[in-house]
This record gives C-alpha cells, structure tokens and sequence, in this order.
C-alpha cells in the first residue's frame, strides 16, 4: 500500500510529498495520488522519529510490559536504546528480554535496542548489586570480557555496554584497562557498538588508551582539555545524559531492590546519572555545581568538534510511567552547551542513529529509510517546547497518532 504524506515542510529541506511504501521512504517530490493520504500542511515542520539513546528497560523486581514503549512511540521518540537491563541475571534472563522484544516489535511500539547486560569488573560496578544480586557479566580476565560480548551478541543483542568507577560507596576496584581493550576489540569485530559508562574524569584516559568508543555519560567533575582533544581525536561518541543529574529518584515498587549507590558526596542511585547501578561521584553534593561542570565539558566537546547524542538515563518502572516521554529537558541542556537548534536536533536523529549503527535505515526523512516520521503544529525554537506536543506519528510507515 502507498501512503502519500502531502505539503510536508521537512526540518532543514522545504516543502515536498513523502511517498511510503512497505514501511519505507520511497520518494520526496511531488505526487498526486496513493491509496491512503494525509495533508500535513497545518504542520510547522516534519522530522524524523527521535531517539532516547540511552535508557533502562526495566529496573526492579518487575514484569516487561509494552506500555512504556507505546508511550515513547507515541510522543515521538520511535526508537530508544536499552544500557543495561537491572534485574537480577539468574532471576530473569536475558534470553526472557530479548523474546518479549519480539512480541512487541510492531509500529504501536518504540524499537528497543539493547546491549542486555553490562560486561563489568568482577564483583565490580555493574556487575553486583549492594544487596549481593548479580546483574551484569563479571570479567576476572579480558578472555572472560571477550567471552561475555560473544555470548550477548550470539543471543541477539546489538551492542555492548561496559563500565569504569568504584561503583558503591567507593569501594568497589575499577575495571582495568587489559579487559577493557579486550571488550572493545570484540565488539569491533562482531561489529556492535561499544560504550562506558564513566563518570569520574579519572578514567577517561583509561577509557580512551583501551579503545573505547562512545562514552556513557559525560563527567561530572572537569574533563581536561587534553582529554576531551583525545577524545574528539579518537572519533570518541558522546551521550552525555545531562537531564539525569537533577532528576529525582522513582518511587520504588513493592518487592524491588535497588541499590544503596552514591559516596559520602550524593546520594546517587536511579534517577541520577550512572544507571541501575550508578551513584554520583564523591566529590561533591551539589547537584546543579555537578550538572554546570558537566555541560561545560560537553560545551568543550562539541566545540572541539565532538559529536554528542541524545539519552535521558531514564529508569523504566511500573512506578514511573512518565518518563517514556520527548526528552525535551536533554534538549535544552545541549542547547545550553552551546549546540544550535539544528545540532540538538541532530543529536536526537541522526547521531544518536550512528551511535546505534542503524543511520543507513534510520535518523532523518530520506529515500530509502524506513518511515518513521513526526510533526508538529508550531515552529521548534530554543525552547523545544514544541516537540513536548507530537501529532503527527508515523511509525514503520503506519500512522499511530494524528490529531
């Protein structure tokens, strides 16, 4: 079936008609007819379907559920990025994610990437929770790292996340670089991307001697010029989670264990930058001196040419519905980095599509791309105000959301 989307005044592009069919983009022009049509000439721009390039599925002792997902879709954001799922490994396989995947992979629903568990230090952050539950993958050599991104990728996740820090109150002993280098090199071989959770500056040189790709958060204490030069030297990734510094912690549901994260400086934990096993580093307590160091390390960044991403580091639980949501509040902190409306726009569309390695399918509105396509009825401005109010959703090449 052909779907013509009429008058779409294209982010960046001008006005054209989108063609769809089979789900895919097959002409920007002009066109008269197709078996199904929607004017989208009351719309102040037509963009891409976004991305949240980093979340958490779910949290907690809790059942999958598609509604979060359904939610994400329908404010816009049609693809999101899993970084690590937080229940206990034992309790609840990976293999049980990635089979509720396939039920829910139709056009209601938000495409979920995932990197299924992290690949961590043994007994190290990511891999054990505070109250003993082992969530991750614990490497006490590099060939049990290599081994563990095999395994991820041969059950079907796209991607691999490992992690740098002392994790729980400060005690835990951080990730060494063999095994670091050892992750990244298997990653890069079964062609998947590779990203690090970090929050200290400490670790970044650590990160970028083992060949780690993309950064998972940015510092929250000052990242030297000479690293952050590195880093854009290296074609280091960033998706710097800025939203996630101030956000409160979720309400927890009956039965769930989270971790008691965070130093003597904060309390950390979910809600705060890191995770389902993060915390804040220790060396402070204020939050809003935390988030204005770290936007100026990604104002750094992107000056020197870095290319920054869109994640929020949301918890996905049944006692925090909301946060399957545009993550408008990402947006304006980048802006505030000093990206331009147009660079934040691309933060949350075609780079976070490169991070993911789907920017031949996915990211912005071209022939040949899958049709994931929004809009919106008023102008998008520094605010991003406007991208709070999606009517228009099309997903996989189906409309779900016209108003």
């Amino acid at each position: 079936m052909k779907i013509l989307l009429k008058n779409a005044k294209i982010y960046g592009a001008g006005q054209a008609d989108i063609l769809v069919e089979d789900g895919l983009i097959t002409g920007i022009g002009s066109y008269d007819t197709a078996d199904e049509v929607h004017d989208l000439s009351a719309y102040a721009a037509v963009l891409p379907g976004f991305f949240d390039a980093h979340m958490h599925i779910v949290t907690g002792d809790i059942e999958f559920n598609d509604r979060a997902l359904r939610a994400w879709a329908q404010a816009g954001v049609t693809s999101v990025r899993d970084m690590g799922i937080g229940t206990d490994k034992p309790t609840h396989p990976t293999q049980d994610f990635l089979a509720y995947r396939e039920t829910i992979e139709n056009p209601e629903c938000a495409h979920c990437y995932t990197c299924g568990r992290f690949v961590a230090q043994y007994h190290g952050l990511n891999h054990v929770m505070s109250d003993g539950a082992e969530t991750g993958y614990g490497c006490k050599t590099p060939q049990d790292g290599a081994d563990a991104v095999n395994e991820l990728i041969d059950m079907g996740c796209d991607g691999i996340k490992t992690s740098i820090g002392r994790g729980m109150n400060g005690k835990q002993v951080p990730i060494e670089e063999e095994k670091l280098r050892a992750i990244a090199e298997a990653a890069k071989a079964r062609g998947v991307w590779c990203s690090a959770h970090v929050l200290d500056a400490e670790f970044v040189k650590t990160l970028l001697d083992a060949g780690i790709p993309e950064f998972a958060h940015m510092p929250t204490d000052r990242v030297s010029d000479e690293d952050l030069q590195r880093m854009v030297d290296q074609g280091v990734t960033c998706t710097p989670t800025l939203c996630s510094i101030q956000a409160p912690p979720p309400p927890m549901p009956a039965g769930a264990k989270m971790p008691k994260m965070g130093g003597p400086g904060g309390p950390g934990g979910p809600g705060g930058p890191g995770g389902p096993d993060g915390g804040m580093p220790p060396m402070m307590a204020n939050k809003q001196e935390q988030e204005d160091i770290c936007v100026d390390n990604v104002a750094r960044f992107h000056k020197l040419g870095g290319m920054v991403a869109v994640g929020t580091d949301t918890m996905r639980m049944e006692s925090q519905p909301h946060v399957a949501r545009m993550p408008v509040d990402e947006l304006k902190l980048l802006y505030k980095a000093g990206l331009s409306i147009d660079e934040v726009i691309a933060a949350g569309t075609i780079n976070a599509a490169k991070l993911c390695k789907v920017d031949g399918e996915l990211g912005s509105i071209e022939v040949g791309k899958k049709a994931n396509i929004i809009a919106v009825k008023n102008p998008v401005d520094e605010s991003f105000e406007a991208l709070s109010h999606v009517e228009f959703v099309m997903n996989r090449g189906k409309v779900i959301r016209e108003l």
